[in-house]
């Protein structure tokens, strides 16, 4: 996400969990909430470090975080039980949190309590799994989008299929 504002003064503070608190001279503060917002990010407004004033018009839970990736990144044995599991058409079955787009999958990971394990039982390679343990770890994601047309995530290991 990119947004460009101009200010005469920028003092920035380090906080916990990767926040920062951010002081702009001179930069009008709709101008700022309006060019955040159309980005697509998330802005909120504190009238000091910690004590937000206002937030996200949605509740806690409305909003989801999620990484789109190459579907190089799995094995083509990994494909081949995704494509089944998201096409199950029985009640309670995996084609409820495994989607298949057309060109990938998108795995709802908040769908089950421990993902990964539900993922072992279908048999997804280890490296698939460390793929997603990973992501949720640095980025604390809930949506996956493993797509052919995904850029393919540097240091990770990638299957020629």
């Amino acid at each position: 996400m990119t947004v460009s504002v101009e200010a005469r003064a920028v003092s920035v503070l380090t906080l916990n969990n990767g926040q920062l608190a951010v002081d702009m001279e001179g930069v009008a503060l709709t101008d700022l909430v309006n060019a955040v917002n159309q980005s697509g990010g998330t802005l909120q407004i504190a009238d000091k470090p910690g004590h937000i004033v206002t937030g996200a018009p949605l509740p806690p839970g409305a909003s989801l975080s999620g990484i789109c990736c190459s579907t190089a990144h799995i094995t083509t044995d990994d494909n081949r039980l995704l494509y089944q599991a998201s096409h199950q058409y029985q009640d309670y079955g995996d084609a409820e949190w495994l989607h298949f787009t057309g060109t990938g999958y998108l795995i709802r990971l908040n769908a089950w309590q421990y993902p990964l394990l539900r993922l072992k039982t279908l048999g997804v390679s280890k490296a698939c799994r460390r793929l997603i343990a990973s992501l949720i770890r640095r980025h604390g994601i809930s949506l996956l989008h493993l797509d052919a047309a995904g850029d393919v995530l540097p240091g990770v290991d990638t299957f020629d299929w």
